[in-house]
């Protein structure tokens, strides 16, 4: 089968959908399915080929006017859809899913990853709410005339769909992101580490800086939790425009020795950090996270999740198993997770173990490769192919 993806940023740029996209296509590849990866070629500073191939995957690039959060392609040429199985487009942004014809013979499948939203703060400075909700007013409108071009909606969880104000109102399709635990065990050995090797009061964040991240609570629930446990140390990894400010915290409560910023990681020390680490958090606050693939990476690496309650994110983990949810935008919430999951480390080792038993069975890439292929193949059924 010929499958185009059509998916508004790929690496160099880095993100969940990213991730999804890339992950989904190697799998899809490996089943013997040709697969292309069109996008638009963001950011440029990172000179990233107009065309190449990965790891059997053609990635084409495309020209693109780099606003940000919202990349303003060009008209999308027929001949890069051309001779198409099936086309599979991913949004939000849904440039592309909007460039598609309605009624076309072969299939479309849209992944709707998450709402379109706009963050209530960037920084230090506060975005009024009235232009919070008319951004988010007509990009509902906007949305809402471009996915019925789909002939199948993809969510990857029926807690972020059902409480969706687009998504909810359309029919669609539940299958979950998955994770290639194997090369994260290969690194492991590699390494030389083990389940067994967790550092007791290690927290890790890994994530983009962002406000919609909540890492600003997490700064917040330190205090308490060095109180109760004062040699807990935190692992901040990734940048971020919020970085200046969760400086600013830090330095304000006085915990620069319990904090770490290890910034933008390899693989090889991601892995490292993630299994030496107690328990994983996510402190997320908006619907701009929608998953959390950070809780299939912890769990693939055998470590306790603290999550926030928010849709989508609180359907990924075994709850109480696996981790524990917390209350969003609630640092005291989040520390006092933090402190029971650190103040038990048996249980935290065992929460660990369940997440990695989960991972293999939920979430591994075969599985929900053919899960997607199973939708494909109706897709295709319906249109007469």
């Amino acid at each position: 089968m010929k499958i185009v993806m059509l998916v508004p940023y790929f690496y160099p740029h880095t993100g969940g959908t990213e991730k999804y996209v890339r992950d989904l296509s190697l799998e899809l590849s490996k089943k013997g399915h040709q697969v292309t990866i069109v996008s638009n070629n963001v950011p440029k500073k990172a000179n990233a080929k107009a065309e190449e191939m990965i790891d059997g995957v053609k990635v084409i690039r495309l020209p693109v006017l780099d606003f940000p959060y919202l990349p303003i392609g060009f008209p999308l040429k027929g001949d890069l859809i051309a001779g198409a199985d099936v086309i599979h487009t991913h949004g939000p942004a849904f440039s592309f899913t909007k460039s598609i014809p309605k009624g076309i013979k072969v299939p479309h499948i849209l992944t709707y990853h998450c709402d379109t939203i706009l963050f209530d703060k960037m920084g230090p400075v506060t975005i009024p709410k009235f232009i919070i909700d008319a951004y988010e007013w007509l990009m509902e409108i906007y949305i809402r005339m471009i996915i019925p071009k789909a002939d199948m909606i993809i969510s990857t969880t029926e807690a972020y769909a059902s409480t969706s104000p687009v998504l909810k109102d359309f029919p669609h399709k539940i299958v979950p992101i998955g994770i290639h635990s194997t090369a994260i065990d290969n690194m492991m050995k590699k390494i030389g580490l083990s389940p067994e090797k967790k550092k007791r009061n290690q927290i890790i964040f890994l994530g983009r800086l962002a406000q919609n991240k909540g890492i600003e609570y997490l700064v917040k629930a330190m205090p308490k939790v060095l109180a109760k446990l004062p040699n807990t140390e935190l692992l901040i990894c990734g940048e971020g425009e919020e970085k200046a400010h969760m400086l600013a915290l830090i330095k304000k409560f006085g915990i620069e020795k319990s904090i770490t910023f290890y910034g933008t990681l390899n693989f090889e020390k991601l892995v490292e950090l993630y299994y030496t680490s107690t328990v994983f958090a996510m402190p997320s606050i908006s619907r701009l996270e929608a998953f959390g693939i950070v809780q299939l990476e912890a769990m693939a690496c055998s470590t306790a999740v603290v999550c926030t309650d928010i849709a989508g994110p609180n359907a990924v983990m075994d709850v109480g198993k696996s981790g524990l949810l917390c209350k969003p935008r609630d640092e005291n919430s989040l520390a006092d997770a933090l402190i029971k999951v650190l103040s038990d480390p048996d249980k935290a080792f065992e929460m660990g173990r369940a997440g990695r038993r989960l991972v293999e069975t939920k979430y591994n890439w075969d599985t929900i490769a053919n899960q997607i292929l199973a939708i494909y193949e109706e897709a295709r059924k319906k249109k007469g192919l």
